[in-house]
């Protein structure tokens, strides 16, 4: 053996023993320098990690807690202080904070807030009530798993009322005893809806209200102050504590910051009323302070009309809407939820068939390389497995068209089989919540469950929806194309126009003009449903295109739609845009107001404010901003005719004991009574027609479901079997 490479060999035990000492000297080292750092250098260290935003301010509160001395906890054993330690010690400091800030809460009692635990401050509420030009109403609720969110399922503790005087709070269910509820709600019932009511977010206390006591505040509600700062500005939150700071400079902490998981029952009752007397007083002055700006300008007493004469109402029929719910059939739920799981489990198989393995479908690294590594399929973006770049390589594999039908099977168990029946209350309703103005256009949104995410192109869902009763139907009654009948209105568009007018199809007019003079409408017409025609494929892509030129589609998003090229596209919306110049000028205008003003408007004043700036470096924003810019005018006019219709319906309904259920989209869903007549419902549909005059006519298509929801009959032939049961049982 080699002298020198003997010479180099050591024995297992030496090596062991040196590698001991070279970890314990780095441990030394380690040590002493934890030893040598400075508070300064520690918090120096900790406050240039990548910390979260609330993080960040719980670091620095604790740091200037233990500068001030308020705070002991720096290491003196040597150890080293972590981020983890100063998070800890926010923890005690912040506890320590709540208590000494709910003591100076109710040592700091307003005098004129009342706590109502006897018959003598009762009635001193009572007749504070009746002399109020108008009170704010706010109820506090508990309960367990999100119950405090749900009036079929939790408890009210109590309600606040306030008038511009005095404040109340009335506890109901404390753990703390006062006066029996039914007594005090039996008051309420003698002033409560008789007054002139402001709520934040108004729905919620409503329902609150009548689902556990019967009490039907609705009619008496003027205002909801949450709408009234959407009106304001939608881009913002609008909790009341924070548009209270942010606008009328009054303090305030919102419930977490206060009471963290401490059901609000077990509060003790002069916490009670200051933290909840203290949110309708000011929910009234929110009231004031926005009433006082409707009178400064033009567009800002629009706006006031637009509250007050469109979105109010609206929001009190909802609110009706919701509590009335609708029937749902549990047992066919399952039914298709089983169905639907098999249908899963045959996808599942045949696509590990096509992998030649099992994966977890359901994890975007796995099938990302399975995908793009063993399947070596164009990779477009970066290894994404989102749905639109699945679309884009479909036509590659046949593995990508099972795993888009895999994942549409288990979204709708996961939306509805699986979810809907939990969402059923013992009356055997779903009782959804819808949000009048839940999105910044102005739109609805709704959810537990979102009604308006069912698709109608899986009927099934629809079907487990039912008539109220024996002697009921569902009639759904919906906006025909809406949307393009507004663009043709705000654009002024001659060839839409006129299409519309004489009742033409308004996608094979578009197919026929982005054909470039190949096709005819006729022949558009003539040809649309035979099979492999290119005027079928035409009228699909003009179909898209239209309602794509609504949402601002671009010609990459078109491009992937319809499976073409970018370039493709972009000659299909040139096309278009040739052919209804209206349209190109209408949208030109779009993008040059919002790039002056900053905002759009809709068709009864309502505003969205882009905040877009020309000079910005972010083109992204800018293009964003011109595409929102001439989409949301003819977005919310729609929504806002379908408003305008539920306002105008106010009055019809009643008479034909008909009643608003659901609203999708375009589309209002009516309880109605199974010998409703023609003469009704065209009474209803030509009120929600007329709901709005355009430059071109607006249209609704009428359909009855005599069972289920989707489950339609032909109205002609209904009427006449309804004439001869009628005739048959004189």
């Amino acid at each position: 053996m080699n002298v020198s490479l003997c010479l180099n060999l050591r024995s297992p035990t030496a090596e062991s023993e040196a590698q001991r000492e070279r970890v314990e000297a780095a441990a030394e080292r380690k040590k002493a320098a934890k030893a040598a750092e400075t508070v300064e250098q520690a918090w120096e260290r900790i406050l240039s990690m990548k910390n979260s935003p609330t993080d960040q301010e719980r670091l620095l509160s604790v740091k200037h807690a233990m500068e001030s001395g308020i705070l002991g906890g720096y290491p003196t054993d040597g150890k080293r202080f972590s981020k983890a330690e100063a998070l800890r010690l926010w923890t005690e400091l912040n506890e320590r904070q709540k208590a000494d800030k709910l003591a100076e809460m109710v040592l700091n009692t307003p005098p004129h807030y009342h706590l109502v635990t006897d018959v003598v401050s009762l009635e001193h509420m009572v007749r504070a009530i009746e002399a109020a030009d108008i009170i704010a109403v706010d109820c506090e609720t508990f309960g367990e798993d999100d119950g405090a969110l749900d009036p079929w399922r939790g408890n009210m503790a109590g309600f606040s009322v306030s008038t511009r005087r005095e404040s109340f709070y009335v506890p109901l269910n404390h753990v703390e005893k006062a006066m029996h509820d039914e007594d005090v709600v039996d008051k309420m019932r003698e002033v409560l809806p008789k007054a002139k009511i402001v709520m934040h977010n108004a729905p919620f206390d409503c329902k609150w209200f009548y689902v556990k006591y019967g009490l039907d505040l609705i009619d008496a509600l003027h205002a909801d102050t949450r709408i009234m700062a959407m009106a304001l500005d939608e881009n913002r939150n609008h909790r009341l504590k924070d548009l209270c700071a942010d606008w009328l400079k009054l303090p305030g902490d919102n419930f977490d910051q206060l009471f963290g998981k401490t059901p609000f029952n077990e509060i003790p009752l002069d916490v009670a009323l200051v933290y909840a007397a203290g949110d309708t007083e000011k929910t009234l002055k929110l009231y004031d302070w926005i009433r006082g700006w409707y009178g400064k300008r033009e567009d800002l007493r629009q706006i006031e009309r637009l509250v007050f004469d469109i979105e109010m109402p609206v929001c009190r029929q909802f609110i009706r809407s919701d509590l009335r719910g609708i029937r749902f059939d549990v047992g066919m739920a399952r039914d298709l939820d089983a169905k639907f799981a098999e249908e899963e489990a045959q996808l599942e198989a045949e696509i590990y068939r096509h992998l030649g393995e099992k994966i977890n479908l359901n994890s975007p690294i796995q099938l990302s390389k399975k995908l793009y590594g063993d399947l070596r399929l164009p990779d477009h973006d970066k290894g994404s497995t989102g749905v639109r770049t699945l679309k884009r390589i479909k036509k590659n594999h046949p593995v990508i068209p099972l795993i888009l039908d895999y994942r549409a099977v288990g979204k709708l168990r996961q939306a509805f089989t699986s979810k809907l029946p939990h969402n059923v209350k013992a009356d055997g309703k779903i009782h959804p919540w819808h949000n009048t103005w839940g999105a910044a256009t102005g739109r609805f949104t709704c959810a537990n469950p979102n009604t308006q995410q069912i698709p109608a192109k899986r009927p099934e869902i629809r079907h487990l929806f039912l008539a109220t009763g024996p002697d009921r139907i569902l009639v759904s009654i919906d906006y025909s194309q809406i949307e393009l009948r507004v663009l043709a209105h705000m654009a002024n568009e001659p060839v839409l126009i006129e299409a519309f007018e004489a009742g033409r199809d308004i996608h094979s007019t578009t197919a026929a003009l982005i054909s470039n003079g190949k096709y005819t409408y006729d022949d558009i017409e003539r040809n649309k449903d035979v099979d492999g025609h290119e005027c079928q494929k035409l009228r699909k892509q003009a179909k898209i295109v239209n309602f794509g030129i609504v949402y601002g589609m671009g010609a990459g998003k078109l491009a992937d739609t319809l499976e073409i090229t970018k370039a493709e596209a972009q000659k299909i919306i040139d096309d278009y845009f040739r052919g209804y110049p209206g349209i190109k000028r209408y949208m030109d205008e779009q993008h040059a107001r919002v790039m002056k003003d900053g905002f759009v408007t809709g068709i009864f004043g309502r505003k969205r404010r882009l905040h877009a700036d020309v000079k910005s470096k972010e083109r992204f924003r800018v293009f964003g901003a011109q595409r929102q810019a001439g989409n949301f005018p003819i977005q919310e006019s729609a929504g806002s005719i379908l408003k305008k219709a539920i306002v105008d319906l106010a009055d019809v309904l009643p008479r034909y004991d008909a009643h608003i259920l659901l609203q999708v989209h375009d589309e209002l869903l009516f309880d109605c009574p199974r010998d409703i007549t023609q003469e009704a419902l065209d009474h209803i549909r030509t009120t929600m027609e007329n709901a709005v005059k355009l430059r071109c006519p607006v249209r609704c298509d009428v359909e009855i479901n005599p069972e289920r929801w989707m489950k339609k009959v032909d109205e002609r032939e209904w009427f006449e079997n309804e004439e001869d049961d009628a005739l048959s049982h004189n």
